[in-house]
């Protein structure tokens, strides 16, 4: 009973940050909010120079979706051979509720990318963003995991400041470089967080019944 009323909070949590999610691309596709998506490229945009163009150019490179891909399916297996199975359930679901999300709500919305500013081109739909909802959905998730695991405190912790401001250049790099709207990345870091709860809540529903299985084959 506990087990089913702990997997409906979080089922509960991932529909309420879902709905948001697809409610936020409703308000974007609509254009209610054209001028403050506008304001927020130019924003970033205006912030340009030569230290930091190379450093969000590089990031977005490398956290695109081939790449979380790569890097989710490295630290699957590395946890699988540490016979884990909890945390690579979690990331393997993760990823794919995140990768599904992101190109049936892209091919529903089909809003244009801001053209005006681009300095990397890219040609797909701008809602949501990918590498937003990837960023949480994956590093978001290991960051999760690592606080929860035994690691000591102070290196669980460093990691997990280190992955935040990962996650925070993804996010940024996708305003900075004026290939999304800011709606794109708050809603696709939305969708990329309610991915990883449910991830998480549909691996805890059977991770005491496995668990107990283990350690009777024992």
């Amino acid at each position: 009973m506990d087990l089913k009323r702990n997997f409906r909070n979080y089922l509960f949590a991932f529909i309420i940050l879902f709905g948001v999610g697809i409610f936020l691309g409703f308000v974007e596709k609509a254009g209610w909010i054209y001028q403050l998506n506008m304001s927020m490229v130019k924003a970033a945009s205006s912030m340009r120079n030569g230290a930091l163009t190379p450093y969000f150019v590089t990031v977005a490179k490398y956290a695109g979706t081939v790449y979380d891909i790569a890097v989710g399916l490295v630290i699957v297996v590395i946890l699988a051979l540490l016979k884990k199975w909890k945390e690579p359930l979690a990331l393997f679901l993760s990823l794919l509720f995140a990768g599904l999300s992101v190109e049936i709500m892209k091919t529903l919305y089909r809003i244009p990318r801001p053209s005006f500013s681009q300095l990397t081109p890219v040609s797909s739909y701008a809602f949501p963003s990918g590498h937003s909802v990837g960023a949480f959905a994956l590093y978001g998730l290991v960051a999760y995991m690592i606080l929860k695991s035994k690691l000591p405190k102070t290196l669980s912790w460093i990691l997990t400041v280190i992955l935040s401001f990962l996650i925070a250049s993804i996010l940024y790099s996708r305003l900075y470089l004026g290939v999304h709207w800011g709606i794109d990345v708050i809603g696709g870091g939305i969708i990329g967080i309610s991915c990883a709860i449910l991830a998480i809540g549909i691996t805890r529903i059977y991770s005491k019944p496995r668990e107990k299985e283990i350690r009777e084959s024992k």
